[in-house]
């Protein structure tokens, strides 16, 4: 007996199917089959020479065909930051394991009945395939789609899911959720499966199916905050609400309820089904700014097949929400009946909404919603007017703040004026009255600084030196504050506060304006603390059967560095939001994203026509190659590359393209500053072979 392995990948195969195409047994069962078996010997050595020769024809043709790069400048020592940075990927490329051991079944079902909710299971393991996509170990990819079809399985059968897909709820959650599967879908387009459930997917909000309605198309605007495969929430007028409100931090939903001023009073007599009789009237039929999450379920589809559909969708409903926003005297109303007014179920108040500017989050949830719509619609049109969006309510918030310590606090929640009584978390430094209270100024409350996330996500993408005026003016000054307000250097944010691992947006920003240069060394070192500090955990804990504990927080792949330093971005926004960096990188000779082996990357420098990358090869033998794709979606356009040769001589290369191909002899760097231009093409998931 004698067994040939041999793995043979035809261009047709995704890239699941590469890996998990293993070999081929021959196995004779006589001595009469010598013979036969020495013919198939010689069959399967010419499928692998014919197979290695395509295989490096395909490779070679990927890399003749855009502009080339050959570093020449050497090093005797390699940057800290790049030998981080490998440290770093190969910490991550083993962690898995221990995860994988510890709270997965063989199937990928979870032990300890550990599950939470949908989303909370998808989240859990939301930045593994865009782990894989920057350069983690190829397994990755697999293990991310095997635990998407078990989540999505097991949810299946306790009746959440239908149609592989939520039947109904609200986008603040599913928007988490969903990261898992749009990262998918950036790491492999290739997968036929996965393709048609990004159509299937935004085809349940373009009334593609009879039975599902989520969409009015006339008003432009979904017909409930809570939606999904079996279409909006129901409403029943003769059927309210049996729900109980348990977290007081948030206070209440409404200050117009008789005979409730206070949380305290929710549970005095039938208090508690009064105001849940006044939410199921007014929340559950008509559309809030939680729904531009959608723009992204879109978008997804778009990058999928190029579709005007998808692209039209996602304008046509962010149009709508920007001239609601105009019409409300420049501030963004939480909820709109069915009838397309503002305030319909809500006695004409524009706040008031499920998920909107009095109870939850806030400005904390539209900064993210109108972010995202904004960076959506900005890819898919290049008009940058859609920024005007989250940038007015950026500028009216700041408009309303408080000074304090020279810092600018400003409002994240609006309720009835004079009624407000909402005593937020302890630890979260917001403007109180004596007795603990949130501070109100004509309704407005939650006085705090502006997180970060959005203003720099907003200048970002407009690379607009207006937006970065806005970033410095919500800087956080105040020692009291107990918030991030040291923008450079890394503080540890709590788990709870960034289920991404992120929260340094600002510090990134203070390294690219040139005011802390240590910070690649010093997001690569936390994040590699992320990745020890889980690990010990994991190992530590020790559960019991139906211990019911969640597992987002023992999730051991941390890539806030990685995306900000390889690609020149902040992470995507956590609700529902898709890449957008500058730079994007692919491996030619193994045919798949991310950087090669040996090969560390630094986006150091940008500006709204220029990119400044600084590649290094590690590897004190092997040379390597890499594809470098302007923008996520190869939106962008290189122009030209300036770099230095050995002699010291600065060198021009036109490249007038998507990508460009980077040749790293062993122990090789180098620094090249891009002229680029920026949304120049129709953005796609396409790789370039």
């Amino acid at each position: 007996m004698f067994f040939l392995f041999l793995t043979f990948v035809s261009p047709g195969q995704t890239q699941e199917e590469q890996i998990r195409k293993r070999s081929v047994s021959l196995a004779p069962t006589d001595g009469g089959s010598i013979q036969w078996a020495s013919k198939a010997i010689g069959l399967m050595v010419m499928a692998i020479l014919i197979w290695g020769c395509a295989n490096y024809c395909w490779a070679d043709a990927d890399r003749s065909r855009f502009p080339r790069v050959d570093a020449a400048v050497t090093f005797d020592q390699p940057p800290k930051w790049a030998v981080l940075q490998r440290q770093l990927i190969d910490r991550m490329n083993t962690s898995a394991d221990v995860f994988i051991e510890k709270y997965l079944q063989s199937d990928g079902a979870f032990r300890y009945n550990s599950w939470g909710k949908l989303d909370d299971s998808y989240e859990t393991f939301h930045n593994w395939p865009m782990f894989y996509s920057l350069g983690g170990d190829v397994r990755f990819l697999p293990l991310a789609k095997r635990q998407w079809e078990t989540i999505t399985q097991h949810f299946t059968d306790n009746g959440t899911v239908q149609n592989e897909f939520h039947s109904c709820d609200d986008w603040f959650h599913q928007g988490e959720g969903f990261q898992l599967f749009y990262a998918l879908c950036l790491a492999d387009p290739s997968d036929p499966k996965f393709m048609d459930r990004a159509q299937r997917f935004a085809g349940f909000y373009l009334n593609e199916y009879p039975s599902v309605k989520n969409y009015d198309e006339e008003r432009k605007l979904v017909l409930s905050t809570r939606t999904g495969s079996t279409g909006p929430l129901p409403w029943i007028p003769d059927e309210p609400w049996e729900y109980v409100w348990t977290m007081d931090h948030y206070g209440l939903p409404f200050y117009d309820v008789p005979g409730i001023a206070s949380f305290a009073e929710l549970n005095e007599g039938d208090n508690m089904k009064k105001m849940s009789a006044t939410a199921h009237r007014r929340w559950v039929r008509g559309d809030g700014p939680i729904n531009l999450a959608i723009t992204s379920l879109m978008l997804n589809a778009f990058l999928a097949t190029g579709e005007d559909k998808y692209r039209r969708w996602i304008t046509e409903y962010t149009d709508v929400w920007i001239e609601r926003v105009q019409k409300n005297g420049g501030i963004l109303p939480d909820n709109v009946g069915l009838s397309g007014k503002v305030g319909e179920y809500i006695d004409g108040k524009w706040y008031g909404g499920f998920y909107g500017w009095t109870v939850y989050h806030g400005w904390g949830g539209y900064a993210q919603s109108t972010g995202m719509a904004a960076e959506n619609a900005l890819l898919v049109t290049g008009d940058p007017t859609y920024l005007d969006l989250p940038r007015s309510q950026i500028d009216l918030l700041i408009g309303l703040g408080i000074i304090k310590n020279d810092t600018i606090y400003v409002p994240h929640k609006h309720g009835q004026a004079g009624k407000i009584v909402n005593e937020p978390m302890s630890f979260l430094p917001v403007l109180r009255n004596a007795d603990g209270t949130c501070k109100e100024v004509n309704g407005w409350f939650k006085f705090m600084p502006m997180d970060p996330v959005g203003p720099v996500h907003l200048w970002n993408i407009s690379m607009d030196p207006m937006d970065r005026d806005r970033v410095s003016k919500i800087h956080n000054h105040d020692p009291e504050a107990r918030w991030s307000h040291d923008w450079e250097r890394i503080e540890p944010i709590s788990r709870f506060m960034a289920k991404d691992h992120g929260g340094h947006e600002a510090a990134w920003l203070a390294y690219l304006d040139g005011t802390y240069p240590a910070y690649p060394e010093e997001i690569l070192k936390y994040n590699i603390s992320q990745v020890n500090g889980r690990l010990d955990e994991i190992r530590q804990h020790q559960p019991k059967e139906d211990d019911g504990f969640n597992l987002i927080y023992r999730n051991p792949v941390s890539i806030e560095g990685l995306v900000n330093l390889t690609m020149g971005a902040p992470l995507p926004f956590y609700n529902g939001g898709l890449l957008m960096s500058r730079v994007r990188h692919f491996d030619p000779v193994n045919r798949r994203p991310g950087l090669p082996p040996d090969v560390a990357a630094l986006v150091s420098e940008l500006t709204s026509d220029r990119t400044v990358l600084h590649l290094v090869n590690l590897s004190l033998t092997d040379s390597r190659e890499v594809i470098v794709q302007a923008g996520a979606y190869a939106e962008h356009q290189f122009s030209d590359a300036t770099y230095r040769l050995l002699s010291g001589e600065e060198v021009s290369l036109p490249i007038n393209d998507t990508r460009l191909t980077v040749y790293l002899p062993p122990q090789s760097q180098v620094n090249l500053d891009i002229t680029t231009k920026r949304f120049a093409h129709q953005p796609s998931y396409n790789f370039p072979w």
